[in-house]
């Protein structure tokens, strides 16, 4: 049996999750101990299915920057004696962890980045000055670079590590027919919601700075005086949440903004919208991106969502700086709610987005197969 270690620093339903989440439930585990571990544990969607494939979930301290943390994660790995493990990062710091592996003998050490900036707060620059000592001072204890896009490489890794080892494109799989488009779903969520006759344009992420949904409040009152029958589709929850809710009273759109809170069933809300709207501030790739387009739905973006999302003609690029009229325009040109959606499915598997496909191929790293 292999001894396999995911590892994150936070656990609870993000997107990291959901790509270990994706991978690791459509993967053979007969041979194989999987433990997910991470620095701290929330509730999460994800850990009741992992969990009934025999996926262990630890916490090492309970608390995200605790220094404790180190000693904990060195001490698993002197009790499990891991044959591989597998680091799901998005800051240069938590490469330390890397290092602490290799020092306790992990043959096989893979670093995989999910993330292009670091979010909005205090003293972001201290963070992004302690990302860079991070990353220049442990990357190099990685046996594998992996990332979600090359911008997502560039961020974590530096520029001399890549060139001597250069980075694996990891594409964030999804179920591909699990997002295929259905109109009797579609039907249902409409009639659901109280939204049959509307226009119905949709986001899906946490409720934060980084997915930017305050762009698209804004642009509402602008909207609406276009396309009265407008509706936006807010699905997630997070810390923006009172402040989004409270801006749309201010706008007087609040009975045009849906807040759905989250869900495991994300199939069906896709189902449910005319356009995704997807301004974020940074992406390490956009899984939700992905999705929308297995799911036929047009897609409008800003510049920071990476060029590997584009897989269907439908996926558009508008930069931030255009403002909200522009985007306004995208969106409504971007309708084709009349229009069949029906095959654009098939240009996500043939982009290698296809779960199985990339389910099979970690799976052979981790059972020390990596020629595959």
């Amino acid at each position: 049996m292999r001894r396999i270690c995911c590892f994150c620093e936070t656990w609870e339903s993000g997107g990291i999750e959901s790509f270990l989440n994706n991978i690791l439930l459509h993967m053979d585990l007969t041979d194989m101990e999987v433990d997910i571990v991470a620095a701290c544990v929330k509730h999460s969607i994800f850990t009741q299915n992992l969990e009934g494939k025999g996926i262990r979930v630890l916490e090492l301290s309970g608390r995200l920057r605790s220094p404790g943390n180190y000693p904990l994660f060195r001490k698993l790995l002197q009790e499990r004696a891991y044959d591989v493990v597998h680091f799901n990062l998005f800051q240069g710091m938590s490469l330390y962890y890397v290092q602490i592996a290799k020092e306790e003998g992990v043959p096989i050490r893979i670093a995989h980045s999910h993330n292009t900036a670091l979010r909005k707060s205090k003293g972001r620059w201290l963070k992004m000055l302690l990302h860079k000592l991070g990353s220049s001072l442990y990357a190099s204890a990685a046996t594998e670079f992996w990332a979600c896009s090359g911008a997502a490489a560039k961020f974590l890794f530096p520029a001399g590590d890549l060139k001597k080892k250069n980075y694996r494109f990891i594409p964030n799989g999804i179920d591909v027919e699990r997002f295929k488009f259905n109109q009797t779903m579609r039907d249902e969520v409409r009639a659901k919601l109280g939204i049959t006759d509307a226009f119905v344009i949709g986001n899906i992420g946490r409720l934060c700075y980084q997915k930017n949904q305050s762009f698209l409040i804004e642009l509402m009152p602008e909207l609406l005086e276009r396309r009265p029958n407008a509706k936006l589709l807010l699905v997630g929850e997070g810390e923006d949440k009172g402040a989004l809710v409270r801006r749309t009273k201010a706008l007087g759109v609040s009975g045009n903004v849906l807040f759905y809170g989250i869900t495991d069933e994300p199939e069906k809300l896709y189902c449910a919208m005319d356009v995704f709207a997807f301004p974020s501030r940074f992406e390490g790739l956009g899984i939700v991106a992905i999705e929308a387009q297995a799911n036929g739905l047009p897609v409008v973006c800003s510049q920071f969502v990476p060029q590997e999302a584009s897989v269907t003609t439908k996926f558009h690029r508008l930069s931030l700086h255009a403002g909200t009229a522009a985007w306004v325009s995208k969106l409504l040109k971007s309708d084709n709610s009349q229009i069949p959606r029906k095959d654009e499915w098939k240009h996500v598997v043939h982009s290698g987005y296809d779960i199985s496909d990339v389910s099979a191929f970690i799976h052979h790293y981790f059972i020390g197969v990596p020629s595959i």
